[in-house]
C-alpha cells in the first residue's frame, strides 16, 4: 500500500462496525450508546511489523465509559471533560471469549472483506453483551473492583463511582486507601493523585482520618 494510506481491511473493519451502531471517533476507537449516560467503547489497537505487506494484527479491546463518572473526575482532576477518552472500565475482547486469554486477529487488505468476518462476529458475539452488561452503575462499580482496565485510571474512577452509587463510605475508604498505598512517593504521578484525593475531600467535605 502506499505510504499514508487507509489499509482497506481497516476500512471494512469500520464499515462493519457503523452497520452494528458504532459511531467512529479519531483513529480506530469506537463507540456505541448503550444507555443514558454510558457508551459502548471499542478501541482497535493495530501492529503490523513482522507481517506480509498490507497485513495487519488487530487486538480488540472493549470497554465501558459511564459519563457521570467522567465528568466528576475530570472535575476533581482539574481536566476539561472529553466525550469519549478513556473507558471507564475496559479488557481485551480475547479474556471475554471462550478461554479467557489475549487475541488478535490478522487483517488482510489482498481479501478485507473475508478477513474482517470473524473480527466483527466476536465483537457482535462477546464485545456487545459486555458493554450492554455495564448499563447500570452498580455494575460498572462491579466491574472497577474486578480491576477491569489500568491501575493508573481505576484509582480514580473507584471512589467516584462508588460516591455516585451512595456508597460514599466505601468511597472514602478507597481514598484512605490509595493515599496510604502512596507512602513517601513523590513523582509526578503521586502528586497527581494527592492532588484529585485533597480535591475529592475539599469537595465533599470530608477531613482525613486522623
Amino acid at each position: 500500500m502506499a505510504p499514508g494510506s487507509v489499509n482497506p481491511a481497516l476500512s471494512e473493519v469500520s464499515i462493519r462496525l457503523q452497520s452494528l451502531g458504532f459511531r467512529k471517533r479519531v483513529g480506530m476507537v469506537f463507540t456505541r450508546e448503550v444507555a443514558e449516560g454510558v457508551l459502548g467503547w471499542l478501541g482497535l489497537n493495530r501492529a503490523s511489523r513482522h507481517l506480509p505487506a498490507g497485513a495487519v494484527e488487530v487486538n480488540p479491546v472493549v470497554g465501558i465509559r459511564h459519563q457521570g463518572i467522567e465528568r466528576l473526575v475530570a472535575e476533581l482532576r482539574g481536566e476539561k471533560f472529553h466525550a469519549y477518552q478513556p473507558p471507564t472500565v475496559s479488557t481485551p475482547l480475547g479474556y471475554l471469549m471462550p478461554g479467557s486469554h489475549y487475541r488478535a486477529w490478522i487483517l488482510d487488505a489482498v481479501d478485507p472483506a473475508g478477513s474482517v468476518g470473524g473480527l466483527i462476529a466476536s465483537i457482535a458475539k462477546y464485545g456487545l453483551p459486555f458493554m450492554e452488561s455495564g448499563s447500570t452503575l452498580t455494575e460498572i462499580c462491579r466491574f472497577l473492583d474486578q480491576d477491569l482496565g489500568f491501575e493508573h485510571q481505576l484509582v480514580y474512577r473507584r471512589p467516584a463511582a462508588w460516591l455516585l452509587a451512595g456508597e460514599s463510605a466505601r468511597s472514602l475508604g478507597m481514598l484512605d486507601t490509595a493515599e496510604s498505598d502512596l507512602g513517601d512517593r513523590d513523582d509526578a504521578a503521586a502528586v497527581e493523585l494527592r492532588s484529585f484525593i485533597a480535591a475529592f475531600r475539599d469537595r465533599f467535605e470530608v477531613n482525613p482520618p486522623d
